[in-house]
């Protein structure tokens, strides 16, 4: 799968803030079982959601890991897109309400 750019100037934007294209990491224990948010992805790096679920490297395990795309964060840097995508991320899959649990995954 090829990778875009994730993160690209703004157009006149505020000087030093860049456009960032995160995606949600939802990972299941079983392919039965629902999918759950653990982090976001963005500009190849692993945000996790809670340190429980911060690993070395993001094992990609076809059926129990699924990425999803969010919208586009602009932000000064990585760090700060993060944590504005992982609040975007929380509001999108938070419990029963989440699009996995309604079988949209």
């Amino acid at each position: 799968m090829a990778q875009e750019r994730s993160k690209a100037p703004t157009a006149g934007g505020a000087p030093g803030m860049m456009r960032y294209q995160p995606q949600a990491v939802l990972r299941r224990m079983s392919l039965t079982a629902p999918l759950v948010l653990v982090g976001v992805t963005l500009d190849s790096t692993f945000f996790p959601r809670h340190a429980r679920d911060a690993t070395s490297r993001l094992v990609l395990t076809k059926g129990l890991v699924a990425l999803a795309p969010l919208a586009t964060v602009t932000a000064a840097d990585s760090s700060d897109a993060a944590v504005s995508a992982l609040a975007d991320a929380s509001a999108l899959w938070s419990g029963s309400h989440s699009p996995s649990a309604r079988g949209a995954a």
